[in-house]
Formats: C-alpha cells, sequence, structure tokens
C-alpha cells in the first residue's frame, strides 16, 4: 500500500519504466501506422507496389531512428535528473 502511496504522490518515479514500455509498443505501432500513411497516399496499381514497397521501407528505418533517439533523449535527461537530485 505504500508503494501506491509513493507512486501517487510523486516520491518514486515510474519515468523510466513508463518509457521502456511506450517504447515497444510505439516501436510495435510505428510500422502499422506508416503503413497505413502509405496506403493511403498511393493507391497502389501493379505498377506501383515496388515504389510503395520501397517507400514503405524508408519511411520506416526514418521513423525507427527517430522514435529511438527521442526516448535515448528522455531517458538520458531522466539520469542527469537523477544524478543532480542525488
Amino acid at each position: 500500500m505504500q508503494e501506491i502511496l509513493d507512486i501517487l504522490t510523486f516520491k518514486t518515479m515510474i519515468s523510466k519504466d513508463m518509457l521502456l514500455i511506450f517504447y515497444y509498443l510505439g516501436a510495435i505501432v510505428v510500422p502499422f501506422i506508416i503503413f497505413l500513411y502509405t496506403k493511403s497516399i498511393y493507391k497502389p496499381v501493379q505498377k506501383n507496389v515496388p515504389k510503395v514497397f520501397m517507400i514503405f521501407i524508408a519511411m520506416f528505418i526514418f521513423m525507427e531512428i527517430l522514435w529511438r533517439m527521442m526516448f535515448e533523449f528522455l531517458i538520458a535527461f531522466l539520469q542527469i535528473r537523477d544524478a543532480l537530485v542525488l
């Protein structure tokens, strides 16, 4: 019961754990969003399938790198905070 109270009063920080959960959820969801976006922009016909696939792959790599960098920055920020508080 005390642990829940500590979380609710912000004595215990859950940010790092939640960041990891949201990172992996986003890493799984982002490809589906990119696929739907690519599919909605390029109504694929038989001759455009390779082009759409290449655009999807490029967007996938770009978004996954940005997603990873954003979470690395947030985790580094929290580690800096922890070092300064202690």
